[in-house]
């Protein structure tokens, strides 16, 4: 895991089926991320956005996964250690023969953060 307990904590999972959870994290925001990415007024880079959903599959999974295709991504607010120091990172997942369909969100009680939807490969 790249960013977990450096970008992310991992506060409480509450796995609604096999394949189908939400993950419930606090934002670090004392991570380097934050002193290169608008310093004094940080922002969640939507490329770790992208590694968090895939390490919460990884940890629904048990699996190491890597993408193979990002069918959407989308950014509809932005999201930072400040305004949102909490988020939660809803997962479902289905088996395909590779590895993973994936629907995710981040958000928190009051907004989405990103929609994505790709697959996802065992490795």
């Amino acid at each position: 895991m790249l960013l977990e307990n450096k970008f992310y904590k991992v506060l409480s999972v509450n796995q609604t089926d096999t394949l189908q959870a939400e993950y419930r994290l606090a934002i670090l925001s004392e991570c380097d991320v934050y002193n290169g990415h608008f310093p004094g007024d940080p922002v969640c880079p939507g490329v770790c956005n992208i590694e968090t959903i895939k390490e919460c599959a990884m940890l629904l999974t048990g699996e190491v996964l890597r993408y193979n295709t990002i069918k959407q991504c989308r950014l509809t607010a932005l999201a930072t250690p400040t305004v949102c120091p909490e988020v939660k990172v809803q997962l479902a997942l289905t088996a395909t023969d590779a590895g993973y369909n994936i629907q995710a969100t981040i958000a928190d009680d009051n907004q989405v953060y990103m929609i994505l939807k790709g697959l996802l490969d065992k490795q």
